[in-house]
């Protein structure tokens, strides 16, 4: 199902581009859990983020606000942002047969800048710092996470 609903997700995404300024793919990482990640600029201001992490302990399908302030213009064109996010997280440890998924939800902010400017200009690199509430019983998530995003823009309005 979540698989569904990320394919038709993205299928309208790409194919509507009256909305958006920019979507881009990427990585992004909010520790303990990483994986691939599809921004979407809908204006300057507001951007919305789907988040697959698989790759990480804890595995989480969700999806991201951010409200972006107003670029700083300087050589590495820093964009502060705030951000609010909710979904599911799941946690599986097969040794001791213990599996669950719970809804979760957190705030954060961080900024977005062109690290590697010297190889494109379609690169964006995010570094964060959040809150998360996400109660699994079995793996002790902590509160405050730390996070970090590389992201290529593939579609540019």
């Amino acid at each position: 199902m979540k698989k569904l609903f990320l394919f038709i997700t993205l299928s309208i995404l790409c194919s509507t581009n009256s909305f958006s300024q920019k979507i881009d793919l990427g990585f992004q990482a909010s520790i303990p859990s990483y994986g691939i990640s599809l921004k979407v600029d809908l204006t300057e201001t507001h951007t919305v983020q789907l988040i697959y992490g698989a790759l990480g302990v804890i595995t989480n399908f969700s999806g991201r606000y951010r409200y972006n302030f107003s670029e700083n213009e300087n050589s590495l064109n820093v964009i502060p942002f705030i951000y609010a996010q909710a979904g599911n997280w799941s946690y599986d440890f097969d040794a001791l047969d213990i599996s669950e998924n719970i809804f979760g939800y957190g705030f954060g902010a961080g900024i977005e800048f062109n690290a590697l400017s010297w190889i494109s200009d379609k690169f964006r690199t995010t570094v964060e710092l959040g809150y998360s509430k996400i109660d699994l019983t079995y793996y002790d998530f902590k509160a405050t996470t730390f996070g970090f995003g590389i992201h290529y823009n593939l579609f540019d309005n």
